[in-house]
């Protein structure tokens, strides 16, 4: 599953008057450093309330998640999200008489009748029929999944004004002649 932010048409707008006051270049180059900046951020804050939100431990959050930058041709960002349901297993379950309980989506939950097989990696089950078998494993959320619910999405969609204030920030510092380093190059004269 991807995320992709692309232009709105405010920003598209926007990018035209300053190609013309800065010149097509240094445009692009406030742009994609606005997009970049902002959407390190956004992404920051996505990975924390995917952690928070689906009880997914941050390392795992991590590992499934990326951030690709934007560049002066592209100028667009790119957070991904990858991975399937994971098994309860990894939310700490535990086996009860009464089933197994689990702390899932910042809660604990019970699963009735079912039970842990640890030769099955401590996965849990859950009987299907009357009979011994079959028998069918449970699982939890997934990180792409919970990328587009509650807050995790509102953390990523909160860049968007933030974009257009920074790049307009940087326009201003570039045509006001002061050095800047943009970065991490070397100073321009004034």
């Amino acid at each position: 599953m991807r995320v992709r932010f692309l232009d709105a048409d405010d920003v598209k707008i926007r990018f035209e008057a300053a190609c013309v006051r800065l010149g097509e270049g240094e445009a692009r180059r406030a742009f994609s450093m606005a997009l970049n900046k902002e959407g390190r951020k956004s992404f920051t804050q996505l990975r924390r309330s995917l952690a928070l939100q689906s009880s997914i431990p941050r390392g795992a959050v991590n590992a499934a998640t990326r951030f690709k930058s934007a560049t002066r041709a592209t100028l667009s960002t790119v957070t991904a999200g990858s991975g399937r349901h994971l098994p309860l297993s990894f939310f700490g379950a535990k086996q009860f008489t009464y089933g197994v309980r689990a702390k899932i989506w910042g809660r604990a939950q019970t699963f009735r009748s079912a039970f842990v097989v640890k030769r099955y990696g401590g996965g849990v089950f859950k009987r299907t029929g009357k009979a011994r078998f079959p028998i069918e494993q449970l699982w939890g959320p997934s990180v792409p999944v919970e990328m587009m619910r509650d807050e995790a999405f509102t953390a990523w969609e909160a860049q968007h004004p933030r974009v257009l204030t920074e790049s307009a920030r940087l326009i201003a510092l570039m045509m006001s002649g002061a050095p800047f380093r943009g970065g991490g190059g070397a100073a321009r004269p004034p």
